[in-house]
This record gives structure tokens, C-alpha cells and sequence, in this order.
């Protein structure tokens, strides 16, 4: 079994691919595969000769032959699971231990905070991402507002990211959402306030 992307993450899609192989010896026959698909994350239609309950009929296999199953899960919510694959037969077979694959899946929720979470025209603030898919680009915006024209960021290996964003000079004041978007991910989203007067340490706004 192998599991694309791993991680996944919500809001994106996993594909889950199965390989069954015979061996040398004689034909494979009366094949059942149980694809062992975790309830708690939806899944796309199954393949030809699978069941509702993930059960699926394979054709007999001569010595050396293969067959491939895929599935697309669509996760969303993170969590941490294991898919356990088992296959049946029939027929005659020499090696039972063989017939069962596990392996983990782990689903991630890409999360951004904005630092500081305040700020006035003209400052630029820093946005962090955490638990994003690695290299993907990340485009960061904010509503109401304008948002500055720039590059979208890229994760870093670990799925972290430190990218800028703008509050334009005559932009308006008041509460405002910033969201990342990007391919493999849902939107995620965090607050930020745009005041006019300047921020003081600790966490104090001065009013002019």
C-alpha cells in the first residue's frame, strides 16, 4: 500500500494505492481484497468490484502478475489513523503472512497567527504558517482592505512559513481577516486589527 501526499492535509486529497501481487508458484484465484479505508475520512467513489463496505473482488492472477486499486480520500479534519489492507483467496495459498499491509496516515490542519495581531497604516506584520504542505505556494490576503501586491510564500520542508503582509498607508482601520489559500489545502484564516496610533510593548495600544 502507499498513501500520496503523506501527510495530507484538510481539504486536499489523499490517493490511496493498493497492489496485489501473486507469486511465481501457480494462478492466484477467488481474490477478495479488504481495503480497510478508516471511517473517519470521506472517501471518493469506489472501483469496479468493490463494495459500499470497501470489499473488492480481484481477478485471478496468473504467477508474476499484479493487480493496482486506488482510492481518493478527501480528508477534513485532522487526525492521526492506520489503513489495514487484508486479501483472501479461495484458492490455494503458500504464504498467509503476507496477506495483510499496514500503514500510517496522518492528516494535518495548516494553521497561520498573525504577529503582532495589531497594528497601524503602514505597518507591515508578520504572518506564520505551521503545518502546510512543503513547497506549495501560499497566497496571503486580508478583508476588508487592500492587499499589497506580492510573491506567494513557500513552506519550508517542515511545512512552517514567515511571510509579510502590508497594511497600505490610507488603508481603512478596524477588524480585519487575513486568509492563506493555496492547492492541496482548505483556506485557513486568522484575525487582525488595523488601528490608528502606535502599538507599545506590552500588547498597549496609544490612542492619538
Amino acid at each position: 500500500m502507499r498513501a500520496q501526499p503523506s501527510p495530507g492535509y484538510v481539504g486536499g486529497k489523499v490517493v490511496v494505492t493498493y497492489t496485489v501481487r501473486n507469486g511465481r508458484n501457480a494462478l492466484a484465484t477467488g481474490l477478495r481484497l479488504d481495503l480497510g479505508l478508516p471511517r473517519a475520512i470521506p472517501a471518493g467513489p469506489l472501483p469496479a468490484g468493490c463494495t459500499a463496505a470497501g470489499s473488492c473482488t480481484l481477478p485471478d492472477l496468473a504467477p508474476r502478475a499484479s493487480a493496482v486499486i486506488s482510492v481518493v480520500l478527501s480528508p477534513d479534519r485532522a487526525l492521526r489513523t492506520t489503513i489495514t489492507a487484508s486479501l483472501t483467496t479461495t484458492g490455494t495459498d503458500a504464504d498467509l503472512r503476507d496477506n495483510v499491509s499496514r500503514i500510517p496516515l496522518r492528516i494535518l490542519q495548516p494553521r497561520i497567527v498573525a504577529v503582532p495581531k495589531v497594528g497601524k497604516p503602514g505597518f507591515v506584520t508578520s504572518v506564520r504558517g505551521k503545518d502546510f504542505p512543503p513547497g506549495t505556494p501560499v497566497t496571503l490576503s486580508w478583508k476588508p482592505g487592500i492587499t499589497a501586491a506580492a510573491v506567494p510564500t513557500r513552506p519550508l520542508g517542515d511545512g512552517t512559513f514567515i511571510a509579510q503582509l502590508l497594511i497600505l498607508a490610507k488603508d481603512r482601520t478596524g477588524p480585519r481577516t487575513i486568509t492563506a489559500k493555496g492547492p492541496g489545502f482548505s483556506p485557513v484564516k486568522t484575525d487582525f486589527l488595523v488601528v490608528l496610533g502606535t502599538i507599545t510593548p506590552p500588547d498597549e495600544v496609544v490612542r492619538r
